[in-house]
């Protein structure tokens, strides 16, 4: 099994206090400074949470936050374990806008330009519109919305109204019409399944 960092405990490196879910979570400042201007103004900026070193998190979750932390931070063997997968792809786009990581950004991106746009690359269709969502938020590029879209597209349409009926339009109605635009030229394909909580969406903003 592999080390994970679980970023309970302060050290020397880790002196800065993230609050999640009234639990803490120690982050190295000046590592984070350097890949998100999100951190570097959080820490190091004329604000009082950079002035405490402490600041509070809210309507986030602390399992997610864990996670991103474990792509975008080095494990204790030293080493980036940054495999971008269909099951983290909506957490980590979440985090990528939300916290402005630039180099995480583009690695979703080419994700999805890569390997997920094989015509073999199968994936559920509840976690498609879960990274649709995100992607959206996001301002991924039109083609990889594209990519996306397509992907959707297969999926019976009545299916896909199912899928996004618990969201606002904003979000189903473009979501719609790009299947519907599509559709005519990707055939069907049976829904799978997924247990991400898309209809979280709108809670996650910070403080």
């Amino acid at each position: 099994m592999k080390a994970e960092n679980d970023f309970s405990q302060r050290s020397p490196l880790r002196q800065f206090e993230l609050v999640v879910e009234k639990r803490s979570i120690f982050v190295n400042a000046h590592y984070l400074a350097e890949i998100s201007p999100y951190f570097e103004y959080l820490c190091f900026g004329d604000f009082r949470e950079a002035r405490e070193g402490r600041a509070e998190l809210e309507d986030e979750s602390y399992d997610e936050v864990i996670e991103l932390l474990r792509f975008i931070c080095p494990d204790p063997e030293y080493l980036l374990r940054r495999d971008v997968t269909e099951a983290n792809f909506a957490v980590l786009t979440h985090f990528s806008h939300l916290m402005q990581i630039p180099s995480l950004h583009r690695q979703l991106e080419a994700f999805i330009e890569g390997e997920f746009s094989s015509d073999d690359y199968e994936v559920k269709d509840t976690s498609l519109v879960d990274m649709i969502v995100e992607a959206k938020d996001a301002a991924f590029s039109d083609p990889v919305m594209e990519i996306l879209h397509k992907k959707l597209a297969k999926v019976e349409l009545e299916r896909v109204k199912e899928l996004v009926k618990k969201l606002p339009g904003s979000y189903a109605e473009p979501i719609l019409a790009e299947v519907q635009r599509l559709a005519m030229v990707y055939p069907a394909e049976q829904p799978y399944r997924s247990a991400y909580r898309y209809n979280k969406f709108d809670q996650r903003v910070f403080f």
